[in-house]
């Protein structure tokens, strides 16, 4: 322990605070119905004198079939007023007992972010899990090599104080800022990339200092996404990167405040001989996989790479990464909560963590009440919109995402996440989910043989008869033309979703049609989403055009040479 670095030590301490709790988790799940209902009984019990609990007869419930009589299924409406007057006039006790020391802030789209209550017991079930438990099970699936470097921590956030006092952002914004002055030796980042100033570049902070650092073995983000679009970026912009690392400086065409750029000159030297290895590096070409190259110990991803995000990882693996980097595919996190842990590296399926919070599931293709059921009375197979109840004062709340029930480990469901419920198109009830659009998309790039950088759907009700128009950033060869790949989308949705392909039978539906935006529109609108202060760890492709805000702004930036 006393020859490793600040991350080795951290690292090697998460991997001893997690063995019990990785012990602790293994035997719940034996019984997780047991530990689940003992969390909600005791959650209730703890929060009977909450004005919530008084409305709700809280101190009278002894069962979960009395729990579900008494609470009805919510949704973030249900608790506006109560947030309204936690974090306008700091009032306590309303939905939960529990000591609140942040607010999450949701990702939304181009509308108003929720404010989501986080308690100190969810932010240390958070903890627990997320850092201590993955540690130990990351460390018994590849050993240790990996632990004692920093990270290349791709997740930003920015927090804001709320006018109670609390704080306000993404839950990563408040982890990193506890971590205080060590920040800079555990990732290769600056603070100014993490905790960032809208108006800041930080690809190209990410991408300068992860350079620079030789020895990276771990890459943390959130969407796969993000990290693919790094590697892209130093694909193209990687010789403006090895002359700013070999003469210490930073390119003027790199945005930043004054006082940032001076912040991080001050903390950047000349290294000639790591410019003269990277540009070595990248004379080869990108035609085989760099990041090993680049990074010789190289070892471990973590982030979200399943349901929309699977294809992104598949890019990012064939062309950077290569096949021996292991992944930890994250649980489901939500601003609401942990909900689900990995078992196991390179592993998609996470299981359901019994006492972080109490589970309910409704079918997805049901509206009943009375088809909700516990963790007990899943079906393999199946999907289900998930219902929570958290540490945090959500009672029976709807989080609006879909999962699968993968398998069962010991007695305990795995799951993946597969869509936003939110994030469905229907023009005339045929339900196309967000997954069916990126898989279909997936199918027609890899059959079509172009390349797709990202895409969105949105409803075109004036054409007659109506039919989804697709958006679509692409690079393909002339000779492949837009009603080819129009043509190959339907007959993909079709097979995939049967309802619409009987409306497209039945003349109800159009075929889809197709337009491509400019290149690196994309990116031009996250950045304008993260400069309007949304988190990019929360941030998403946004797959169905949902608002008339966002229809203009991609409509402005159609490809006239692709039309």
């Amino acid at each position: 322990m006393e020859k490793l670095s600040l991350p080795g030590k951290m690292n090697m301490g998460c991997y001893a605070q997690g063995k019990p709790i990785l012990s602790e988790l293994e035997e719940m799940t034996k019984d997780p119905m047991r530990y689940n209902t003992e969390f909600l009984l005791k959650l209730l019990d703890d929060n009977k004198d909450t004005e919530y609990g008084r409305e709700h007869g809280f101190a009278d419930v002894r069962s979960v079939e009395e729990f579900r009589r008494r609470v009805p299924i919510t949704t973030y409406d249900d608790y506006a007023g109560y947030i309204y007057r936690m974090t306008e006039d700091g009032e306590r006790d309303l939905i939960t007992s529990y000591n609140v020391i942040h607010y999450a802030k949701t990702s939304g789209t181009m509308g108003n972010p929720k404010r989501i209550p986080v308690s100190d017991r969810a932010m240390g079930i958070m903890n627990r899990y997320n850092i201590q438990c993955r540690t130990a099970m990351t460390c018994d699936n590849m050993g240790f090599d990996w632990v004692d470097a920093p990270t290349l921590n791709l997740i930003e956030s920015q927090m804001t104080y709320l006018k109670s006092g609390a704080t306000y952002g993404a839950i990563s914004a408040k982890v990193i800022r506890e971590m205080g002055e060590v920040l800079s030796q555990l990732m290769t980042s600056p603070e100014e990339a993490l905790v960032p100033d809208p108006k800041t570049n930080t690809r190209y902070l990410h991408a300068r200092f992860a350079l620079m650092n030789r020895d990276v073995t771990y890459v943390s983000f959130s969407f796969s996404s993000i990290l693919l679009e790094l590697m892209q970026y130093i694909e193209r912009d990687w010789e403006m990167l090895v002359e700013d690392i070999r003469d210490g400086t930073i390119d003027e065409s790199v945005k930043m405040p004054a006082d940032v750029r001076s912040s991080v000159l001050s903390k950047i030297v000349p290294m000639p001989e790591r410019a003269a290895e990277l540009r070595a590096i990248f004379e080869q070409g990108f035609d085989e996989p760099v990041m090993p190259r680049i990074w010789p110990r190289i070892a471990l991803f973590c982030g979200v790479a399943t349901g929309g995000f699977a294809s992104y990882y598949k890019k990012l693996t064939d062309r950077y990464a290569g096949p021996n980097v292991r992944l930890c595919y994250v649980g489901l996190n939500a601003s609401e909560g942990l909900l689900s842990l990995p078992i196991a590296l390179d592993d998609p399926d996470t299981v359901l963590l019994p006492d972080s919070m109490f589970y309910e599931f409704l079918p997805i293709d049901s509206d009943d009440p009375n088809d909700i059921v516990a963790m007990d009375g899943v079906e393999v197979g199946k999907t289900y919109e998930i219902i929570i109840t958290n540490l945090s004062g959500f009672y029976r709340y709807r989080i609006r995402d879909a999962v699968k029930i993968m398998g069962m480990h010991n007695n305990t469901p795995t799951i993946q996440f597969q869509y936003r419920i939110d994030q469905t198109i229907s023009m005339l009830g045929e339900k196309t989910t967000e997954l069916a659009l990126r898989n279909a998309v997936d199918r027609v790039e890899r059959d079509l043989g172009f390349t797709v950088t990202d895409f969105s759907v949105l409803s075109d009700p004036d054409h007659e008869p109506m039919r989804y128009m697709f958006l679509m950033e692409a690079v393909r060869p002339k000779t492949l033309s837009r009603e080819d790949i129009a043509a190959a989308l339907d007959r993909d949705l079709c097979e995939r979703n049967p309802s619409y392909g009987d409306k497209v039978a039945k003349g109800m539906l159009d075929r889809p049609g197709l337009e491509f935006v400019q290149p690196e529109t994309y990116l031009l609108y996250r950045d304008l989403m993260i400069s309007k202060g949304a988190s990019s760890a929360q941030l998403k492709p946004p797959r169905i055009i949902s608002n008339d805000i966002q229809k203009r702004f991609f409509m402005v930036l159609l490809d006239e040479d692709q039309s």
